[in-house]
């Protein structure tokens, strides 16, 4: 029973300021969430020892907190320690079954083990969550993973979508740009005339230009995109590609 009250317990604490009394009140969710931070800080450095110790002590101090699990989750995804991370992501939804960040996530999670189907059903939760704001980046997630399955035409939906709530959104423009560029020259031109718009060029969107204005025929453009490609990003793959007509 204090197990499951744990998170409920507060501590008053009698202080003195020049004779006048007072109470701070100690909770121990919010000293979990302080521990929490400090764990993920710790895990942003490098130092997995001591971001491990924060958010075990975190859990401890709060263990029903699904965002306490979510970043524990995170840090055993980050150490390689993947059932363990598998186990708090499932701790996660438990908890709080419609936890947009924790459906996105696991998502993620389970398109990098190429759990692929698992994954979608994850990031279609995720969206339909009322009230959650990462709808796009969600789209966009879903978009990458179904690239990785194979599924073009799931992957351009997803794309879609993403843009329909973030119309400038970088990868998606990219992603987009990518599969239309060897088939529908004209249309990727569009997406990447949005991105050029909104973005500094990358190796990436100027090979893309490439790659679409030959399809189209536009021999200049294509040309001019490849020189600038070689001149802002010589060390890339994209520049070598160019370099060698390797189309």
């Amino acid at each position: 029973m204090a197990g499951a009250l744990a998170g409920c317990v507060h501590e008053t604490i009698n202080l003195s300021d020049k004779g006048k009394a007072g109470k701070m009140v100690f909770e121990p969710s919010q000293a979990a969430l302080t521990r929490m931070n400090l764990g993920l800080e710790y895990l942003r450095r490098g130092d997995t020892g001591q971001a491990k110790f924060n958010l075990e002590r975190a859990l401890s101090q709060d263990p029903r907190n699904p965002d306490i699990h979510l970043a524990l989750a995170y840090f055993f995804q980050s150490v390689s320690e993947f059932d363990k991370a598998e186990q708090h992501y499932k701790r996660v939804l438990r908890l709080d079954a419609e936890h947009g960040d924790g459906l996105n996530n696991y998502g993620a999670f389970l398109c990098d083990r190429e759990r692929f189907d698992e994954a979608d059903v994850m990031f279609r939760r995720a969206v339909a969550v009322a009230g959650y704001v990462k709808v796009a980046d969600t789209y966009e997630n879903a978009a990458l993973c179904a690239l990785g399955h194979g599924r073009e035409q799931a992957a351009m939906g997803y794309f879609q979508r993403a843009l329909e709530y973030t119309p400038e959104k970088p990868r998606a423009l990219l992603g987009m740009a990518g599969l239309l560029a060897g088939s529908d020259g004209a249309s990727a031109l569009h997406y990447l005339d949005r991105y050029r718009q909104a973005h500094l060029p990358s190796a990436q969107s100027l090979w893309l230009i490439v790659r679409a204005a030959e399809a189209e025929g536009r021999v200049a453009q294509a040309q001019q995109a490849g020189a600038e490609l070689v001149r802002l990003f010589p060390d890339t793959e994209q520049a070598r590609r160019f370099l060698t007509n390797d189309y």
